[in-house]
Formats: structure tokens, C-alpha cells, sequence
């Protein structure tokens, strides 16, 4: 190893002074390398993974394990999920349809950053996609634990892996499309989604004035109808689609998410079809549709298990729920209507 380590960094809204373990997430669409110190990397880094650890621990009650037969069967999943990628590395068919959706992949030195909708291929207007998530962004451990992860991982990728990091303020776990970017539905209260489904996505047309504030009321509903649910960090999975993940489960006896999920597909049988089924977070996607090699398929996987057994069983209970339309590719940049759970009296805010 030379005594000097050169990083790129892909992101858009990356950390500066990534390895170091100092957190600056701005947002830019340059690559950016750093070069530091080997030694002083590795001290740092081994700090930094020490303090969050810590924060854990002194919020962690102990774990009682997934509990529900659906919390043990995504945790199977997830262990499922974690092997595939340690035993075939990436999976490059799984990886190449979404290089059109990013700027800068085939650019040498260039760093990736989602399209815009009207920026692709095929365009979308603002307000084709519409999804509710859970946001990561009501606890500072968690957040925490996300970017420790993601500056981990980074540093073991092989020199020329391209990657786009989630910006720290958008950590989210999705719950529901009501319109997806590959599937648009204006008007997913009504069965056939109030378009021609035989249309390609460009061609669809945008939610009316009505038919928005009727879709935000349905959902500010079933939001405020539903219980505060208890996640559980179950694992950080690579999978070999290219996307770092905390997956979690649910903790006690109701599956809150999964009931939520099915309460709105009836209030909105003409929503997307292709729809999240399980509980998880991404934190950065590999957007080069190349394996990564053995050496560091073991290292990531590794360092995937070495923070599964420092966080499983760390929990976080969200206070609200954010409904997106988003702006640009998988990130939930855009405009945030904010959703209070449990509490039908609750203000809707809007960001």
C-alpha cells in the first residue's frame, strides 16, 4: 500500500474528508479525490466507528430478535440477500437499466448524480411520482449509524467504482408509490389509475388540481390513523443490485408498515403495481454495471457483518411520515408534505 490513498467520492450530497470520519455532507456534481494519510485514516476511522457504537449502545435496550413471522422471514430474506452478494459480486443485468438514470457514469472523473425526471430518456413532468416514506431524519443516532456506514463501505470499493451516496437528509424507507417513475398513475384512487396504461410513461398525463388535493387528503388520513411503529435494525446488506441497505424489521406484535401498505392499496387500487414489501434504507447505489472483484467483495461483506453485529437491534420509532413528489431520481428530493402519525388532529406541513 503506497502512503498515500487516493478516494473518489460519487455523490450528491457527499462527505468531505469522507475517510477521516468528519461529515460534511454539500451538495456538488464534480468527483472530488482525497488524499490522506493511510495511518491516520485508519486511527480516525477506528474512532469514529467506536463513538457511534457508543451512541448506540446507550439508546439500545437489549435485542429480543425478530419476533412476528414476518419479521423472521425478512430477516431470512435478508440473510439471503447478503450471500448472493458474497457469493456472485454484483449483478450487472441488475445494475445497467439504471445507468440512464444517472448523469456522469460514462464520464471519466465525472461523479454520477440522479436525473431529474424531465432530464431523462424519456421525460417526466414534475409530479408524475408520488411516494409516502418513512424519514431516517427524527433521530441523530440513526442518522449517525447511516453515513458511519456509508463512508465504510465506500473506502473498500476498488479504485474507479462509481457510486451515488443519499444525502444525510434523505435517509427514508419507503412505504408506498402512489406513482411510480416506470409506471405513472395520475389518479391512483380510481382503478385504472386514470390513464391509459397502454401508454408509455413520457405520454401520461399529471394529477389535476382536484385530483392531487383528494390523493394528500386519502393519505393524510390513513397516516394519522396509524400507530407509531417500532423499527428494528435487523442488517446492513450490500446486495448485489448495487445498493448498500439497512433493512429492518418491525418489533412487537402488529406489523404496522405492512398494514399501512395494505390500507392504502385499497384506498388506491389504480397505484403502481411494483410497490416496496419489505423495510429498508438505502445508502449509496454502485451505478457501474462491473464486478467488483473478489478481494473486495470480501471486505465489504465483512464490513456488512462487522456492523450487523454492532447495530442489529437498534430501534427507531418515526413521528411522521413524509409524502414526496419527488423531483429527481430515487433520492425524495422535492416537495415534502409532512404527515404526524397517530394523531387525526394534527396540522399537515408542507416543505
Amino acid at each position: 500500500m503506497t502512503p498515500q490513498t487516493t478516494v473518489l467520492l460519487a455523490t450528491g450530497a457527499t462527505v468531505a474528508a469522507l475517510v477521516l470520519g468528519v461529515y460534511l455532507w454539500q451538495p456538488y456534481s464534480r468527483a472530488r479525490r482525497v488524499a490522506v494519510s493511510t495511518h491516520d485514516a485508519d486511527d480516525h476511522h477506528e474512532a469514529h466507528v467506536a463513538a457511534v457504537v457508543k451512541a448506540v449502545a446507550a439508546v439500545t435496550p437489549p435485542d429480543g430478535g425478530p419476533q412476528t413471522q414476518e419479521a423472521q422471514e425478512w430477516a431470512a430474506l435478508y440473510a439471503r440477500m447478503a450471500a448472493e452478494f458474497k457469493a456472485n459480486d454484483l449483478n450487472a443485468k441488475a445494475i445497467e437499466p439504471l445507468v440512464s438514470w444517472f448523469h456522469g457514469v460514462d464520464v471519466e472523473g465525472e461523479t454520477p448524480w440522479p436525473k431529474k425526471y424531465p432530464e431523462l430518456d424519456e421525460p417526466l413532468q414534475f409530479g408524475a411520482v408520488r411516494l409516502l416514506v418513512i424519514p431516517l431524519d427524527d433521530s441523530p443516532v440513526i442518522l449517525r449509524i447511516a453515513a458511519a456506514v456509508t463512508a465504510d463501505v465506500m473506502r473498500l470499493l476498488p479504485e474507479g467504482v462509481k457510486v451515488f451516496a443519499n444525502a444525510r437528509g434523505n435517509y427514508h424507507c419507503t412505504v408506498f408509490h402512489t406513482s411510480q417513475p416506470t409506471d405513472p398513475r395520475p389518479d391512483p384512487a380510481t382503478p385504472n389509475g386514470g390513464v391509459d396504461l397502454a401508454a408509455p410513461p413520457a405520454a401520461r398525463r399529471l394529477p389535476t388540481a382536484s385530483e392531487w388535493a383528494r390523493e394528500l387528503a386519502m393519505v393524510q388520513k390513513l397516516v394519522a390513523d396509524t400507530p407509531v411503529p417500532t423499527l428494528r435494525l435487523e442488517r446492513v446488506v450490500q446486495a448485489s443490485t448495487g445498493v448498500l441497505l439497512l433493512t429492518w424489521t418491525e418489533v412487537g406484535t402488529n406489523s404496522i408498515v405492512t398494514d399501512l401498505r395494505a390500507r392504502l392499496r385499497k384506498a388506491f387500487p389504480g397505484a403502481s403495481t411494483k410497490q416496496a414489501s419489505i423495510i429498508h434504507s438505502s445508502l449509496l447505489r454502485i451505478v457501474t454495471p462491473h464486478p467488483l472483484g473478489a478481494a473486495a467483495v470480501e471486505a465489504v461483506s465483512a464490513a456488512c457483518e462487522r456492523w450487523t453485529e454492532r447495530l442489529r437491534g437498534t430501534l427507531y420509532k418515526p413521528k411522521t411520515l413524509w409524502f414526496i413528489r419527488e423531483a429527481e431520481f430515487s433520492t425524495i428530493t422535492g416537495e415534502r408534505e409532512v404527515l404526524t402519525l397517530a394523531d387525526p388532529t394534527a396540522p399537515l406541513r408542507h416543505w
